[in-house]
């Protein structure tokens, strides 16, 4: 039963997290475009980077949680958001990614890396801890997991879509509102149960809209306005880099 719950856990969190990753990529890569704006190596081995960060991260976050009392709630709530993207932001921040279009796309491939173990290891946490699993809460922790690959997603892509930008701050505070947003719905709604169901299912509802509202962002206005200033010469792009095809 173990390793049934760790297959399906390793699907809901690994799947999403490349299948999102292709659809927002493949309109700036081949066939899509002559040349592509992004080196497909440095993609995956900052997805790979992400793997691990995402372990690291659900490994301190699920120790931070058994400290965690109801009067520390903002912190937790706080901290844990701001240390992520501060984590993105050094990493993503070297002086070779910056003001380079490409980053942007690395800074998304991180993201859905980061999200896609932090999502595996967090419904094969919430699972094993039943006595009972059934199809029901499976598709209650997978709807979870999108929601992860989505916060994780949009909010690396934006500190990326920054540092290309070399305009750090905004987008780094857009990262952090929305990182901060989410775990304001979702941490005391759920995880220290402030608020008892239905009314729970409230701060669910309104975290998956801030989440997807945010991966829409990145995916029809950040990424294709970057690309389009890329081309204009405001940002540097890859020697690669071409025109999208008509």
């Amino acid at each position: 039963m173990a390793d049934l719950l760790m297959i399906v856990s390793a699907i809901a969190g690994f799947a999403p997290a490349l299948a999102l990753m292709f659809y927002t990529l493949n309109d700036y890569t081949y066939p899509k475009v002559e040349k592509p704006f992004f080196d497909d190596r440095k993609l995956f081995a900052f997805f790979a980077l992400g793997i691990v960060l995402g372990m690291v991260l659900f490994a301190f976050e699920s120790w931070g949680q058994t400290i965690s009392r109801n009067e520390t709630i903002v912190l937790l709530i706080v901290g844990f958001a701001a240390m992520e993207c501060l984590m993105k932001l050094v990493i993503l921040n070297f002086p070779r990614f910056q003001r380079k279009v490409d980053t942007a796309f690395y800074g998304l491939s991180m993201g859905l890396g980061i999200s896609s173990t932090f999502t595996f290891a967090s419904i094969y946490a919430s699972a094993v801890s039943l006595e009972t699993v059934t199809a029901v809460d499976m598709l209650a922790f997978s709807l979870l997991g999108v929601q992860l690959i989505l916060l994780h997603g949009s909010t690396t892509a934006f500190i990326g879509v920054g540092v290309a930008r070399g305009s750090v701050k905004p987008y780094l505070a857009e990262a952090m509102l929305i990182h901060i947003g989410y775990n304001m719905l979702m941490v005391p709604f759920f995880m220290f149960e402030v608020f008892e169901p239905p009314i729970n299912y409230i701060g669910l509802v309104v975290a998956t809209v801030v989440v997807v509202y945010a991966y829409v962002k990145v995916h029809r206005l950040s990424l294709p306005a970057l690309v389009q200033d890329a081309l204009k010469g405001r940002v540097k792009e890859p020697k690669k880099a071409t025109k999208v095809k008509k």
